[in-house]
């Protein structure tokens, strides 16, 4: 189940969360990272779920865009704090 949803997973959370910035750009809030993150768990999400979907997956390249998506997030959140 994973397998097939997760793109799709993904997007809806990243629409909302990139829909949610422009919104509350729109009215004056300051919510930086979350445009940003959500474009990443977007970006990376789909990544996964292309590579996921292959009948032989390469594992290593999962881990890398897991680790490295998660890495940027939190750089994200560090820098904007």
């Amino acid at each position: 189940m994973i397998k097939k949803y997760l793109g799709i997973v993904g997007f809806l959370l990243s629409l909302v969360g990139i829909i949610t910035t422009i919104i509350c750009e729109w009215k004056g809030t300051d919510v930086k990272p979350l445009g940003e993150i959500s474009f990443i768990c977007w970006i990376s999400t789909m990544t996964i779920s292309s590579e996921i979907d292959k009948e032989k997956p390469n594992k290593r390249w999962v881990y890398i865009v897991s680790i490295g998506g998660l890495a940027a997030i939190g750089a994200l959140i560090y820098l904007h704090r």
